[in-house]
């Protein structure tokens, strides 16, 4: 039974008995509740525009597959059966991901001369999914959702006589592809063969019936045990008969098929022998040369990590024969500290050399994983290789030893590899937000640092390593010349961001020399740095405009880039670094049509305490410059930098659109938005940021309205603030706080710090490490001080009922609300049926609307009441 609570006489009353399937509480007086809600047909419109087509590239970068895709899905979708099990969520029917939608159409387009070709999707197709390319031809495979049917079958489509031409595969025959830990199916490195995972053959065709107990659930700690703290996962395993459903759905055997048809149009696939009656992979990857499987196999289940974390063998597997060597054997990874800085103690991140034909690289930490240990010769990672060594004439074949390839100061992040060998690598330190990325000499010859830097410095960052599919599968950084690379990057700066393509020359050995080779158009107005420029030059072709770097085609002159207005949709071109010739690749249309007229403007001001921060100003079409109510919208954010949390993010030439998650549809109906105002939380030095999270968002508030009064755009009397997630926990904060708004929305947030002890957000310390913070944070125990405020904001609480995010358990809304109520504070809990931490389904989505479309229309109505 579903009901709906009231206190006071209220508008909704009167249409009680439409309301159904929608768990609402307000106050304290029970209805029934019958139906979804729907708000009006300007924010109708606004929440469910047309979906935009999705777009891939193929391997060589020479065509355009473009997939129309559904509008939001029916609630029947999100209410389909649904496991949970070690923190995976799946249908165990189809066995895919949970509340998949599928492609309805299947264009192909050719880059450089804009032919366009439609190929007709199977007779007995739903949808379309999975498509994957071939890396070296013009070939690609995808899956069909077969109508009616709990059912994929695989197919391909190859160029052929200028023509692209559609096959099913027909080898899988009847077995079914499992989805459910990522893609079925690859292509092996050298394309010669489709890797597939399928069930069993003669595997049960039901899971394990739930027994009437399954006996006690114990889980225990052994005396003298390893620490072993973890955040608040969910959908963990529990027992015994959680434990042998995750084996029944996620056992797959490893079939190959070849991708050369033989005189019958088809070739029967074959069983990888070494995977025997299945295995439960975690991953899969392929050796350059095509020869060589690197498998992680799992191994041992636990009830307090999810699935990613459980033990796991790391084997080779031999496609050529029957062959298989354990490299390691890998224990339950759960005894990771909190600390951002800590890692395994375990060898990591394993894959192969992309540079060679079938040699491993994986990570280790030195120090256990754990920055409070001291560094080993003042090495906390080292990254190792280990060859795999094949006898040329007998081609049998041995694992060698493992070599120490470098030693990193700092917590390795990534590696990435040039086709010369030359590789870069990058490590970091959480605790003070810096990075450093090295150059490393084929081979693990000596290193040189390219530089060390803060992340948190956006104006500053030179962008990362532009990477390019090869032809064997493997991703690779684009060289220019032999000592220099193309680096992309976001372009921030204080006209706010611009992307840019760059060349990075390192053949000095001393220094390092940039040049800028492409940049987004430069706004029409503000003060630009030459320096920063293409050629070193000032712009003369000035447009208020936002473009995007996609990617560099094979000739190292055409790029594809994406182009918006404040008003003209992003649309994609494919244009040269040589010229201004340009060919536009789509020409998708303005999908909220109701936004036309909408301003969107960059708005600087201070925090009292000097610091800089900005936000996006939407105002109303035809807007008379009379206050009108104001919603403002946030997100916080931690840094450890004053300077850089000023920073300008983002671009106001950006396309003024809503997603459902957007405060910007109320534009339309008139009111001022203050969205993303800035809110940062910052902790210099030895300082933590959240020690005084709750003084700088007040600060940051404050001033946000405070500039918002002072351009006449904002009523004081009527704002509302609100948020999502980590927005809804400061919306809490800010009414409890602050006397400033008259009304909050909070969706799908968390209330009370002590149910999220092992950490949360950016913050890495434990509850017994910072109890004073943790009981601070939280807005439950703030109640009392919110139901004394000199004005008392009301609250609508929105939370899906299946959330799924690891910090914000439905539970945390239904216990704040049940606070809100002991004290009398106007309030409203709506959980919606079905829905996990970002809504999808049409009906909720526009619930959600009509919920804060209604707790909103008092501000509209109240232009005279006093604060």
């Amino acid at each position: 039974m579903t009901f709906a609570v009231f206190l006071t006489p209220h508008p909704i009353l009167l249409s009680f008995h439409k309301i159904h399937h929608i768990v609402t509480l307000y106050s304290c007086c029970f209805i029934m509740s019958k139906s979804y809600q729907e708000p009006s047909d300007l924010l109708k419109r606004l929440f469910l525009p047309p979906k935009n087509p999705s777009l891939s590239l193929s391997s060589d970068l020479e065509w355009l597959v473009i997939c129309e895709e559904p509008p939001l899905p029916s609630i029947e979708l999100l209410a389909k059966p649904e496991e949970k099990l070690a923190g995976i969520r799946f249908d165990p029917h189809l066995l895919t991901p949970s509340r998949m939608d599928y492609a309805t159409s299947l264009t192909i387009q050719h880059m450089s001369t804009g032919e366009q070709q439609e190929l007709e999707l199977p007779a007995n197709s739903e949808g379309i999914r999975y498509i994957r390319f071939h890396p070296s031809k013009p070939l690609f495979v995808f899956s069909s959702k077969v109508k009616d049917k709990l059912f994929l079958e695989l197919y391909k489509c190859e160029l052929l006589n200028s023509k692209w031409s559609m096959k099913k595969i027909d080898p899988l025959q009847d077995r079914r592809m499992n989805f459910i830990n990522g893609c079925a199916y690859q292509f092996t490195s050298d394309g010669s063969s489709l890797l597939v995972h399928a069930v069993p053959e003669d595997w049960p065709t039901e899971p394990p019936k739930e027994p009437v107990s399954t006996g006690p659930a114990i889980q225990c700690v052994q005396k003298n045990a390893r620490k072993a703290p973890g955040r608040t996962y969910q959908d963990l395993l529990r027992n015994q008969h959680d434990e042998a459903k995750l084996k029944f759905f996620l056992t797959t055997q490893l079939w190959k098929i070849d991708m050369e048809d033989d005189e019958t149009g088809s070739t029967a696939p074959q069983l990888i022998p070494q995977c025997g009656n299945g295995y439960i992979f975690q991953s899969l990857r392929c050796s350059p040369c095509g020869r060589f499987l690197l498998v992680q196999l799992t191994t041992d289940f636990s009830y307090s990590v999810p699935f990613r974390r459980f033990g796991k063998d790391i084997e080779i597997w031999d496609l050529q024969s029957t062959n298989k060597i354990l490299v390691q054997s890998l224990p339950v990874d759960d005894e990771i500290p909190l600390s951002y800085d800590a890692c395994s103690r375990h060898a990591r991140s394993f894959h192969f050399h992309p540079c060679e034909d079938h040699m491993l690289i994986f990570a280790q930490a030195l120090d256990g994983g754990d920055p409070e240990n001291d560094p080993v010769d003042g090495e906390r990672d080292g990254i190792y290789t280990q060859r795999i060594l094949v006898e040329q004439q007998t081609k049998e074949w041995t694992l060698g030893d493992t070599t120490k390839l470098v030693g990193l100061e700092w917590r390795y992040d990534d590696l990435e590899f040039c086709e010369s060998g030359l590789a870069m690598i990058d490590e970091y330190r959480w605790k003070d937000r810096l990075e450093r990325k090295w150059i490393l000499q084929p081979n693990g010859g000596t290193k040189r640092l390219l530089w060390e830097r803060s992340w948190e410095d956006r104006y500053a960052s030179p962008g990362a390593p532009l990477t390019r599919r090869g032809p064997r599968n493997q991703y690779f950084i684009v060289q220019p010349t032999p000592t220099s690379m193309y680096m992309k990057g976001a372009g921030a700066s204080p006209l706010g961001d611009r992307p840019f393509l760059d060349r990075l020359d390192f053949g000095d050995e001393s220094s390092t020399t940039t040049t800028r080779l492409w940049r987004c158009k430069a706004p029409v107005e503000g003060e630009l740095d030459a320096t920063k420029e293409v050629g070193g030059q000032l712009p003369t072709d000035r447009h208020d405009v936002f473009e995007s770097f996609i990617c560099l085609l094979h000739d190292n002159v055409s790029f594809m880039i994406s182009r918006e207005s404040k008003t003209t949709p992003r649309n994609y071109y494919l244009t040269k670094l040589s010229s201004e010739e340009e060919i536009q690749l789509t020409q998708f249309a303005h999908p909220q049509p109701d936004l036309l007229g909408v301003s969107k403007e960059l708005v600087h001001y201070k925090r009292k305490d000097g610091v800089d921060l900005t936000a996006n100003l939407y105002l109303p079409p035809n807007y008379d410059q009379t206050p009108r109510p104001t919603l403002f919208w946030a997100y916080p954010r931690e840094f450890k930098d004053g300077k850089a949390a000023g920073q300008v993010k983002g671009s106001k030439h950006k396309f003024v659109s809503a997603s459902w998650a957007s405060p910007i549809h109320w534009a339309a109906k008139g009111w001022a938005i203050m969205d993303d105002f800035a809110l940062p939380v910052i902790g210099e030095g030895d300082a933590q940021p959240n020690d005084t999270f709750i003084d700088q968002i007040v600060m940051g508030a404050t001033a946000a309205v405070e500039y918002a009064k002072s351009r006449g755009v904002c009523d004081p009397n009527r704002c509302a603030v609100g948020g999502h997630s980590y927005g809804s926990f400061m919306t809490a904060h800010l009414l409890s706080h602050t006397s400033l708004f008259a009304a909050g929305i909070g969706r799908s947030g968390a209330f009370n710090r002590t149910l999220t002890p092992m950490s949360f957000q950016s913050e890495d310390r434990s509850i017994w490490e910072a109890p004073d913070t943790y009981i601070t944070m939280s807005p439950l125990m703030h109640v009392k001080k919110y139901s004394k405020q000199e004005r008392v904001g009301k609250l609508l609480l929105i939370h899906g009922e299946d959330d799924e995010n690891s910090g914000t358990h439905p539970m945390q809304s239904e216990r704040y609300f049940s606070a809100l109520k002991a004290f009398g504070i106007e309030s409203r809990l709506v959980m919606l049926p079905h829905e996990r931490h970002s809504y999808r389904a049409r009906e909720s989505i526009l619930h959600m609307a009509w919920e804060q479309d209604n707790w909103l229309s008092s501000l509209e109505e109240q232009k005279d009441a006093a604060p």
